[in-house]
């Protein structure tokens, strides 16, 4: 990524060691600014104004929205057997949240996984993995049949004849997903 700066000669300083210890490179040639408030903003390329005592938060959030996210991946890292495996996004049947322990279910292994579930919502979502209630995401690739059930709430049998229960919140979402 690179930055181009505009500001007090020691705040500069200070911005160019962040960015080289962060990976970024300054740059007159940049798309990007970084503008002290009260200095002149160059024209055509995108400005984040900071303040001299916020520049770390304006730069944390800059460099934080340039990062590449993992969105999109077909494969999940889990842990299992003292080992780590790569899991084929297609092989699973759900991910549940227990607490802080995250656990996904394929056909032939259980896997402990290391992210949130709302990291795994974000990232997997592409692949079909839904939320089903607060504690549950499912592979609906893999879902054989939808039950209707007490209020408004939906029963997935997926293919391994496992149900389970979609939440009156997410069953509205759910129904829409798949125009039902």
């Amino acid at each position: 990524m690179d930055i181009q700066i505009s500001c007090s000669e020691q705040m500069k300083e200070k911005i160019h060691r962040t960015v080289t210890k962060l990976g970024a490179n300054v740059s007159e040639n940049a798309k990007i600014v970084m503008v002290e408030r009260g200095f002149e903003m160059p024209p055509g390329k995108l400005a984040i104004v900071f303040d001299p005592i916020d520049y770390m938060e304006a730069f944390e959030l800059l460099y934080n929205a340039a990062e590449p996210k993992q969105v999109g991946s077909d494969t999940v890292t889990g842990f299992s057997n003292s080992r780590y495996w790569l899991i084929p996004v297609k092989d699973i049947n759900h991910i549940d949240a227990n607490g802080s322990e995250i656990t996904c279910y394929t056909d032939k292994e259980t896997y402990y996984l290391k992210n949130n579930l709302q990291y795994y919502e974000e990232i997997l979502s592409c692949h079909g993995i839904v939320r089903i209630n607060k504690s549950q995401l499912v592979n609906i690739m893999n879902v054989k049949e939808i039950i209707p059930w007490f209020n408004a709430r939906l029963v997935l049998v997926l293919k391994n004849n496992q149900e389970l229960e979609v939440s009156k919140l997410y069953s509205k979402a759910l129904r829409k997903t798949l125009n039902i």
